[in-house]
């Protein structure tokens, strides 16, 4: 039986502004208090210092990420939209066509992440939060990576992308998530920057064909579980 798919309502007035307003300050939070690494600039003096917030462990920062995309958006949605969190993205959407999706991504962000893990760069930040991982200790540090990914998407591909196409139009809405989403990879190493802008188009037109974002929360996992693992077999 196929999902119904639920369309808006007549929205608060003008209140969906509020999404774009809110877009870079809740990235921004994340950015700077919800990291795994530091983030630094060289001084004057020829010193560095560091410009983003106490580093956390991989899993607490995933947490971390989970509430404030995903917990955060959510508790917005009907206030800013007029929706319920789940219109956003959380039903299954258009499944069937969705297994074809992942039939397809899956195996070829495998092959990216294999080919991704001989970046100097890459092998520099990755795994977050735990360079030295221990297989007793992966698990956990996927399923953290799971919670990540579902408040990125959440708040990128649901609350902003599927919150907006029916204000400014679904062009609009996936360009503009996705020049949001590049700039929460500030700091990231230039290989992973700038495949962020495309990749993140990608799933915008993946998830507004689909109705839903789980089937983009899938793919956006294993590309970083399988990029972790191969990092750590080397």
């Amino acid at each position: 039986m196929t999902e119904r798919i639920e369309t808006p309502g007549t929205p608060p007035r003008h209140r969906w502004v509020w999404a774009i307003v809110l877009a870079p300050v809740l990235t921004s939070v994340n950015w700077f208090f919800a990291r795994s690494d530091t983030i630094g600039v060289l001084g004057t003096d020829g010193g560095w210092l560091a410009v983003s917030g106490t580093r956390l462990s991989g899993v607490l920062a995933f947490a971390l990420t989970f509430v404030i995309l995903g917990i955060v958006p959510a508790l917005l949605a009907r206030p800013v939209f007029g929706r319920p969190p789940r219109s956003l993205g959380l039903g299954l959407g258009r499944w069937r066509e969705g297994l074809v999706w992942l039939a397809i991504w899956v195996p070829l962000v495998t092959a990216i992440s294999w080919l991704s893990a001989r970046s100097p760069a890459l092998q520099a930040v990755y795994p977050l939060g735990n360079p030295t991982l221990a297989a007793g200790s992966f698990i956990p540090h996927i399923l953290g990576y799971l919670l990540y990914y579902i408040g990125f998407e959440y708040c990128f591909r649901g609350f902003l992308l599927l919150g907006l196409e029916h204000r400014i139009g679904a062009s609009a809405a996936n360009l503009f998530q996705a020049g949001i989403a590049t700039l929460f990879h500030l700091g990231k190493p230039p290989i992973e920057f700038l495949a962020v802008f495309p990749a993140s188009l990608i799933f915008g037109y993946g998830t507004l064909r689909l109705r839903s974002i789980w089937y983009a929360v899938l793919v956006h996992w294993v590309l970083g579980v399988t990029l972790d693992w191969l990092l750590l077999l080397r």
